[in-house]
């Protein structure tokens, strides 16, 4: 499986999950305070680089901390565990040859497309974007936060 295939795959798996994810970015939109600075969605990847990870919602700003207990696993957009036959949800297997930085790339970069066409367009109060866990890359803007 090449670069291409890899991504494609991966983002068809991602749009399954696509009406849920919306509907908890919308939500957390909705109970955003004034002092709400912004949304921030984070990608965790596992250590070993096998395939598995997780695609989670914060609030960034004073009152971050409360918005996220009162969402709890509802900030959860999209998560890959290794179940009793597999992936679950199935997505592809990390290609032959690829390094754990490469995998993660990837990942990152189907994560963010997918993502910024899900924040609410008309979301321009708060920053949305989307961070890897260990700080690996630079944050990615997403929705009308690209778009400034």
């Amino acid at each position: 499986m090449g670069s291409a295939d890899y991504r494609d795959a991966l983002r068809a798996a991602l749009d399954t999950r696509s009406a849920v994810a919306a509907e908890r970015l919308a939500a957390m939109r909705a109970i955003a305070t004034p002092a709400t600075a912004g949304v921030v969605i984070e990608l965790f990847t596992d250590q070993d680089a096998e395939g598995t990870f997780g695609v989670w919602a914060r609030f960034d700003g004073a009152d971050a901390f409360r918005l996220d207990r009162e969402l709890g696993d509802e900030r959860e957009l999209f998560a890959v565990t290794w179940g009793e036959d597999g992936w679950e949800p199935e997505v592809p297997a990390r290609p032959r040859g690829w390094s754990r930085d490469e995998l993660e790339a990837a990942i990152a970069g189907v994560v963010a497309e997918w993502l910024d066409g899900l924040v609410p367009a008309e979301a321009s109060e708060l920053d949305w974007e989307l961070a890897r866990h260990d700080g690996a890359s630079d944050t990615v803007p997403l929705g009308p936060s690209a778009r400034d």
